[in-house]
C-alpha cells in the first residue's frame, strides 16, 4: 500500500500573542488580563479590528481598572498599527500544518482562526497550488525489491523481485522493474540491444527518459498466440524513439525452415550489419524463457520431434533463441543453425538484464546465471521463492 507524506513549508510565524495589559497602565500584569489577536484580522486606519474584535478583559476588578486596560490595549495596538499584518502565506502554513500533520478538522481550525470552514478550504488548496504543502505518495512497488542474498547464490550482479500493482499483470510489472533499472546501466552514446518478449512489449509503457543511445535488433520479428509480428517489430522502433539515435532492425523471423535459408538470409546485407552491430553492446534486455510450451516464444516453432529432442538433452530454457542446459551450457545442434539473432559470445561481452516471468520454472532462471550470459534478472515474488529454495 503506498504511503504519503505531507511536507509543510513555513518561514515566518503566524500569529503573536499582544500581551497582557496591566490593571494600572504601569506594566503590571492584571490577573487573567489577555487578549489575542485573530489571524487575519483585518483592522481600519485608527488601529481598531475591523472583524474578529479583541476581546474585553476579565477579571479587572473594576470599571477603572477595565477602562485602564482597555487604554493600554488600546495604546499597544495603536503602537503595532505600522506593522505589516501576518503573512498571507505563514497563514497558510500554519493551516496546512493544523489540518494535514495535526489532524484538526476544518471547523476546528477555523474556530481557531476566526475563519469559516470555506475559506480554510481554499487556504489549503492554495497551500498546495503555492507549493507550501507537498504531498509525496511513497509507492512500495515502485523500486521493487533488491534481493541480493539471492544473487549472491547465482553468481549475478543483481536480482529485483517485482511487485505488480493493482490490477497490473506480472508480466508488466516485470517491465516496469527493467524499464526502471535500464537508465542505471545504460551510458550515454552506448548501444542498447533488445529481443521481443510478451514481457518486453510492456516496456515502453514505463520508460521516461533514457540517454541517447542506439538500439540493435537482438532478434527477428517473433508472433505468440494473442501477438503479432508487427508488435515485435514496434517495440524496437518505440526505443529507438526514445533514445534518437541509429537503428538496427533485424528483419527476418527468429527461426526458418532450414540452415541454407537462414545462411542466405544472413548474407544479406542489412542483416549482416544488424548482426554485428550486437558485437560492441553496451546493455541487453532479454527474456527467459522455460523450455515448455507457453513459456517460449521458440517452442512453438519447432516440431514435435524436435522438442522431444530438446528435452532428452536436458533443455531448460532458452534466451533469444540460444538453448540452455540445466548448467547453464549451451546445446549446439542442427537447429542452432536456423535461428537467426544474437550470439552467446555477444551478449557475454554485454551488460544483460534479463526478464524471467515464467513462475513454476526456476530451473530456466538458474540455467540462465550459470551461463554467464545474464548480469540483472528481474522475476515475480513466486519464482524468487522457488529458485531459493532450489538453490538450498
Amino acid at each position: 500500500m503506498a504511503q504519503k507524506r505531507t511536507t509543510v513549508h513555513n518561514d515566518a510565524p503566524v500569529s503573536r500573542q499582544i500581551g497582557r495589559a496591566s490593571a494600572d497602565g504601569d506594566g503590571t500584569p492584571a490577573t487573567g488580563s489577555r487578549t489575542e489577536e485573530p489571524v487575519g484580522a483585518a483592522r481600519d486606519s485608527g488601529g481598531a479590528e475591523a472583524t474578529g474584535s479583541a476581546r474585553s478583559v476579565e477579571g479587572a476588578g473594576s470599571a477603572e481598572a477595565a477602562s485602564t486596560a482597555g487604554t493600554a490595549i488600546a495604546a499597544l495596538l495603536s503602537s503595532e498599527a505600522d506593522e505589516a499584518p501576518p503573512a498571507a502565506g505563514s497563514l497558510k502554513a500554519v493551516l496546512a500544518t493544523e489540518y494535514f500533520l495535526d489532524g484538526l478538522s476544518k471547523v476546528e481550525i477555523g474556530r481557531r482562526h476566526a475563519l469559516s470552514r470555506f475559506q480554510v478550504a481554499r487556504l489549503l488548496d492554495e497551500a498546495r497550488d503555492e507549493g507550501i504543502v507537498r504531498i509525496q505518495i511513497v509507492d512500495p512497488s515502485a523500486a521493487g525489491r533488491d534481493a541480493a542474498p539471492l544473487a549472491q547464490k547465482l553468481g549475478i550482479s543483481s536480482v529485483t523481485v517485482a511487485t505488480a500493482r493493482p490490477g497490473e499483470s506480472m508480466r508488466a510489472a516485470i517491465a516496469r522493474q527493467v524499464a526502471r533499472l535500464l537508465p542505471t546501466r545504460l551510458r550515454e552514446g552506448g548501444r542498447l540491444g533488445v529481443a521481443w518478449s510478451r514481457t518486453l512489449m510492456h516496456l515502453p509503457d514505463f520508460l521516461d527518459d533514457l540517454p541517447a543511445a542506439d538500439i540493435v535488433q537482438l532478434v527477428g520479428p517473433l508472433s505468440a498466440p494473442g501477438y503479432s509480428t508487427a508488435q515485435s517489430s514496434a517495440l524496437v522502433h518505440t526505443l529507438g524513439a526514445h533514445t534518437g539515435g541509429q537503428l538496427w532492425a533485424l528483419p527476418t523471423p527468429l527461426i526458418v525452415d532450414s540452415a541454407q535459408v537462414a545462411a542466405s538470409l544472413r548474407s544479406m546485407e542489412e542483416v549482416r550489419t544488424a548482426l554485428d552491430a550486437a558485437d560492441t553492446l553496451d546493455v541487453a534486455v532479454v527474456s527467459i524463457g522455460a523450455w515448455s510450451a507457453g513459456a517460449s516464444t521458440l517452442w512453438a516453432r519447432l516440431g514435435a520431434d524436435e522438442q522431444r529432442r530438446a528435452q532428452d538433452a536436458g533443455i531448460v530454457a532458452e534466451i533469444c533463441g540460444i538453448m540452455l542446459g540445466g548448467t547453464g551450457a549451451v546445446w549446439h545442434s542442427s537447429m542452432e543453425d536456423r535461428v537467426i539473432g544474437v550470439r552467446p559470445d555477444q551478449l557475454r561481452r554485454a551488460r544483460v538484464i534479463a526478464a524471467a516471468p515464467a513462475v513454476g520454472r526456476p530451473e530456466a532462471v538458474i540455467a540462465a546465471a550459470r551461463s554467464g550470459m545474464v548480469d540483472d534478472i528481474v522475476l515475480a515474488p513466486e519464482l524468487a521463492d522457488q529458485v531459493a529454495a532450489l538453490l538450498d
